[in-house]
């Protein structure tokens, strides 16, 4: 149906004889805000016939869902820059983010951007969605960034990483020999008052814990796999270098001029439930090229 996203679903036997509000909002987490749109502006189908939120559904019944779409953000300048596409489906889209590229627009108003290699992406191709970035990187930090392509696939994507599901874990490369080889960091991390970027790790920050792995060791340089168990700004940067071990050309954190000009941090690995299907996907992102040079 043209000037929607299609949600599909075939009932399952522990939902027959509930209404589809109630399958929606119970079984599929669909929530409140999103409901209210498809209620006034969306429309829902019942074995390809019309249907309401009081309906009820029964066993084997495919339901669908149709959202009205969302025009991409105003503001975003279309960016001529081929995507590294890694996932994609009608409702997510997954690319492997190049370094020194912001996602969105900052302060400076940036005209090369994430957002807008994706607008013209879709515009190349015909594509009617919106922007919705659920997994955002520093500009200089490089790989995995994950963008839905309507609300709903935003906000169950949002919440299933709000509690820390699945899995996030990036490559970095470090200043020294870092020991051990192993472990986790538990470490509360906050803005430093002083700063409007800057983050560090006090006892009144929020909580915060990154696992690190050592995967090799060469000339005072050590490559460390990190998985991320909480989401603070600069979570990863800061614990590095709380442990001693700044990402090698983070001139934010202790680790500045060092060759490939951008902090050496990748994400490399996403594991997570698909909003809409509900099966797990695991995204991977070869180590860049500037990255490999380090080591």
């Amino acid at each position: 149906m043209n000037g929607f996203h299609e949600l599909e679903w075939v009932i399952p036997r522990e939902a027959e004889g509930k209404s589809v509000k109630t399958y929606l909002r119970q079984h599929k987490k669909m929530s409140g805000s999103t409901w209210k749109v498809v209620k006034k502006d969306g429309e829902i189908t019942v074995n390809n016939k019309p249907a309401s939120g009081n309906d009820g559904v029964r066993y084997n019944d495919v339901l669908c869902v149709y959202l009205p779409e969302m025009p991409f953000p105003e503001g975003i300048p279309v960016f001529c820059l081929p995507l590294d596409i890694l996932f994609e489906d009608r409702h997510l889209l997954v690319v492997n983010k190049p370094p020194h590229l912001p996602t969105l627009p900052g302060r400076g108003r940036e005209t090369e951007t994430l957002a807008g290699a994706v607008r013209y992406y879709y515009e190349q191709s015909g594509i009617r969605a919106s922007f919705h970035a659920v997994s955002r990187l520093d500009r200089e930090t490089s790989g995995i960034v994950t963008i839905a392509k309507h609300r709903y696939a935003h906000q169950r994507l949002a919440s299933f990483f709000d509690t820390y599901s699945g899995l996030k874990q990036y490559i970095g490369i470090t200043r020294g020999n870092w020991y051990p080889s192993e472990g986790i960091i538990h470490a509360p991390i906050e803005r430093k008052p002083e700063s409007i970027v800057k983050h560090h790790v006090t006892t009144h920050g929020k909580r915060a814990k990154t696992g690190f792995q050592v995967v090799k060791r060469s000339n005072e340089r050590s490559l460390v796999r990190f998985t991320l168990h909480s989401g603070r700004t600069h979570q990863i940067r800061v614990h590095s270098a709380y442990a001693g071990h700044p990402i090698l050309g983070d001139d934010l954190y202790g680790a500045a001029g060092v060759y490939p000009g951008r902090h050496a941090l990748h994400a490399f690995r996403l594991c997570f439930i698909h909003p809409v299907t509900e099966k797990w996907q695991t995204i991977e992102a070869r180590m860049p090229v500037d990255m490999q040079g380090l080591m």
